[in-house]
């Protein structure tokens, strides 16, 4: 019986072009293609050139013909990931393929890794490599990182699928602080941590044939990608790209109460931090925000990045929302923690439009359920809030905290988001933290 991977590499033997494409097409890159497609769901198909992404597709084979490309996993500014299926040891991987302007020496997740201690508890909850290769292509050289398959990352929707949601991600909170323990340990910085790089682990995938796999988490729909006046693609340019598969729709069964952080491409030593960070502004800490260039990169960030993690997993929401910019998290700092200390509170160019000299809000806020807007009133939960869910705007529910629960969680809250970073508490600190002892709490 012909498989859908089968129909979808017949349907991209050729291309099929009209004057409608023509009419309707979106801007062309530099070289004269475009993606006939979504293009917020796919990588920038400018970024396929000499130094750039590889073009990979489906049912590829890679290392040495080991790894059989099923769908695509993700895609960032650094390289592709791909689902793949390891023909050698008969299980399913993510492969991350990197582009070619990234050498061996400057790939962190092979490199700063080895100085990891293996034996500390949070070595397991960190994706560390399986394996490693390269591939040559028109693009150049890209060095490819094997890596196990993982599930969906632990926040939002995550708790409407636990039987005992308080519990359990408790468990995933304390699992991410002794990954970032282990990191913290080895003189290291993630660089980029948050709930979309800490993922659930899966078990009893491997059994499953690629159609069993894929009617689950969705077939790929790739689109094509369209020469110029009809003429033919350039060798650097893929046929088509895919969109991301949706591992958040992995039957529960398959999912383990067990998260791995990922993303380790922003790895760095203590003692040479970056100049800047990549993070998202709702999870940089207050001197990132106002630019203050006297407090460098440091571990300091991952630990303020940790505060806003814990919050998210435990009530499924954010801590700082940003619809405008990073303004609105400055504002909803001081909100939280206070009026922020000088020089920042001076160098924030624009506070006086959400607060007077005395840190007094401009702006009255309220919850949606009418309650004065606070640290406290967010850490109770069980609160109604805006969100896309599958593109429309809803009303949907929060995770409801205990409130004896919510006294401990403040207070660790409070000493993981100090505003001066040498205040912040340490990974050690904060996994003896009463908020994590405490077991009859549901």
């Amino acid at each position: 019986m012909e498989c859908e991977l089968d129909r979808i590499d017949m349907m991209h033997s050729g291309i099929q072009f009209s004057y409608d494409d023509i009419a309707f097409a979106p801007a062309s890159t530099a070289h004269g293609t475009y993606y006939d497609g979504e293009q917020d769901e796919v990588e920038n198909l400018d970024e396929y050139q000499e130094g750039g992404h590889h073009p990979v597709h489906i049912h590829d084979r890679l290392g040495a013909q080991r790894y059989r490309v099923i769908h695509k996993l993700g895609h960032g500014a650094y390289g592709t990931v791909w689902l793949c299926r390891d023909h050698q040891l008969h299980r399913y991987v993510a492969v991350k393929v990197m582009t070619a302007d990234v050498s061996l020496d400057r790939v962190p997740e092979m490199s700063i890794l080895k100085r990891l201690d293996q034996t500390n508890p949070g070595a397991r909850h960190i994706a560390l490599p399986l394996d490693s290769f390269a591939v040559y292509g028109p693009n150049g050289t890209h060095q490819c990182i094997v890596f196990p398959l993982l599930g969906q990352c632990v926040s939002p929707v995550l708790w409407q699928r636990l039987e005992h949601p308080g519990l359990v991600l408790r468990n995933l909170c304390h699992q991410a602080v002794l990954a970032l323990n282990c990191l913290h340990e080895g003189g290291v910085g993630h660089g980029d941590f948050r709930p979309s790089n800490i993922l659930l682990k899966v078990s009893g995938l491997d059994g499953l044939s690629e159609d069993e796999l894929l009617s689950q988490i969705g077939y790929p729909e790739p689109g094509n990608v369209v020469a110029d006046h009809g003429g033919p693609l350039p060798p650097f340019s893929p046929r088509y790209l895919v969109p991301a598969a949706d591992m958040s729709r992995l039957d529960s069964k398959y999912l383990r109460e067990e998260v791995c952080l990922i993303r380790l491409g922003q790895l760095y030593l203590e003692s040479a931090p970056p100049p800047d960070l990549g993070t998202p502004e709702n999870y940089l800490p207050p001197e990132r925000l106002v630019d203050d260039q006297k407090d460098r990169v440091g571990l300091s960030c991952d630990i303020w990045a940790l505060g806003c993690t814990l919050f998210e997993i435990r009530l499924q929401t954010p801590l700082f929302h940003m619809l405008y910019g990073p303004d609105e998290v400055l504002d909803e700092m001081v909100s939280f923690f206070g009026k922020l200390p000088e020089p920042w509170w001076s160098r924030w160019e624009q506070h006086g439009d959400y607060r007077d000299e005395e840190g007094n809000t401009l702006r009255r806020r309220v919850d949606v359920d009418g309650e004065p807007y606070g640290i406290d009133s967010v850490l109770r939960g069980d609160k109604s809030s805006m969100r896309t869910v599958d593109g429309v705007l809803r009303v949907v529910k929060t995770m409801e905290v205990p409130r004896d629960e919510v006294a401990a969680l403040k207070a660790l809250l409070l000493g993981i988001c100090a505003y001066a970073p040498e205040n912040r508490l340490c990974t050690g600190d904060i996994l003896r933290a009463e908020w994590f002892k405490r077991c009859s709490w549901s």
